[in-house]
């Protein structure tokens, strides 16, 4: 990435599911907007314009431009990312940046990439291609290869004014966080939950996350990986609230009035209770939960309808037809594999029967609970929960909130 200080730096952000939204288009444009400026933070004064199909951002110091680019790279909505500079829409001032852009720097080869998006400039796309190539070969004396460039120069006249610039990165896509409604995540320590939330992100939800665990079964390091989890997971977010909630009271009670096969779906009841009380407490829309299906004895589909019943929420899963390999590969993409696979002191191996019963039907596990006080549960289990707020790594606020003194641990998806 170069940059020419003649010229004050900007960074043209393009998008592309949000230009299709019609009448609605200014309300994604206006939350992308936010987005970046959050994901600017501390970047210098940058300011954030919306133009005809683009963001504009101006502000950065030319020095701090890698950064930007690294995190915008992880502003959903976004599909590309360029760095350059923004000059009157002439040949002559398009081909004068151009030059400047590529000067000091080693050119075996360029290509000129020329689009204009409107069509009342008196030049045309080839036009320009012809001149701004013309004046850099003079300048450089290197030769224009269309196919295989070592440098493309892209040009971009639109909304009275010409972008140029040398590099283009992509965005990660989808639609901006905060523009889908809230939904929370039944989010453990482990591979699939934080795919699961990456991938709701990605269309525009915002999550709360909500870890359950089980001191004094357990130990913290789950607990300790969801808030790792959760930080990477803020980057791609913004800031992002961690829910942490003490399980075990309801565990041993579940152990204590109700048959062996069934603790895992009971267990995965309780928590499906928990999470549409977090829910309703933060307006949030639906449930969110890393299930694949068939992965393992509770995610079989008769399982799976047996738990959801638990809840009138939307479920969603949209890891559901992944397989592992997949899955992983994604954890991997996104930054989270690495924390997820630390090793835990998982108090499951502990609480969970050695027999689980893998075609469980909805009248057979409300039998199995008939002797407990679900609601109740429920209710003192959700009464105990911590509430923590996440911000990445890179945000510094000054008006921070302090986290609790005492905070509990431990996964279930």
């Amino acid at each position: 990435m170069t940059q020419n200080h003649s010229f004050p730096p900007i960074l043209v952000l393009h998008y592309h599911e949000v230009g299709l939204k019609g009448k609605n288009r200014a309300f994604f444009e206006r939350i992308l907007a936010r987005n970046v400026n959050r994901a600017l933070r501390g970047l210098g004064p940058a300011t954030t314009r919306r133009l005809r199909g683009r963001l504009l951002v101006e502000g950065v110091p030319a020095s701090a431009l890698p950064q930007a680019v690294a995190r915008l790279q992880k502003v959903f909505g976004l599909a590309t990312i360029s760095p350059g500079v923004e000059v009157p829409p002439t040949l002559e001032a398009m081909a004068r940046a151009a030059v400047a852009l590529v000067d000091g720097e080693r050119l075996p080869s360029f290509a000129v990439r020329a689009r204009r998006a409107e069509k009342h400039y008196p030049f045309t796309s080839q036009e320009i291609g012809q001149v701004v190539g013309a004046a850099v070969v003079e300048a450089t004396g290197a030769p224009v290869n269309l196919r295989r460039p070592h440098v493309e120069i892209f040009v971009e006249v639109a909304n009275e004014r010409a972008f140029v610039s040398t590099s283009r990165f992509r965005g990660p896509g989808g639609l901006p966080v905060g523009t889908s409604g809230v939904g929370v995540v039944l989010f453990s320590a482990g591979i699939d939950s934080p795919v699961a939330a990456w991938r709701m992100m990605k269309r525009g939800m915002e999550v709360v996350l909500v870890h359950f665990h089980s001191q004094p079964f357990a130990d913290r390091s789950s607990e300790d990986k969801s808030r790792r989890l959760a930080a990477i997971l803020a980057e791609w977010h913004g800031p992002i609230e961690l829910v942490i909630v003490p399980l075990i009271d309801a565990q041993q009670a579940i152990i204590a009035y109700t048959p062996e096969p069934y603790r895992t779906l009971l267990y995965r009841r309780m928590m499906f209770r928990v999470a549409e009380r977090v829910a309703r407490a933060r307006r949030a829309h639906a449930l969110i939960t890393g299930d694949s299906l068939g992965q393992v004895a509770s995610q079989t589909i008769e399982n799976l309808t047996a738990v959801t019943e638990a809840t009138s929420m939307l479920v969603l899963r949209p890891l559901v037809g992944y397989d592992k390999s997949e899955i992983i590969a994604e954890a991997q993409r996104i930054g989270t594999y690495e924390v997820s696979i630390l090793p835990q002191d998982d108090a499951c191996t502990l609480l969970d029967p050695r027999r689980v019963e893998t075609r469980a039907t909805v009248e057979a596990v409300r039998h199995a609970e008939a002797g407990l006080d679900v609601e109740a549960l429920a209710d003192a289990t959700f009464a105990q929960a911590l509430s923590e707020r996440i911000v990445p790594p890179w945000w510094h606020v000054q008006t921070e909130t302090p986290r609790p003194e005492k905070e509990p641990s431990c996964p279930p998806s």
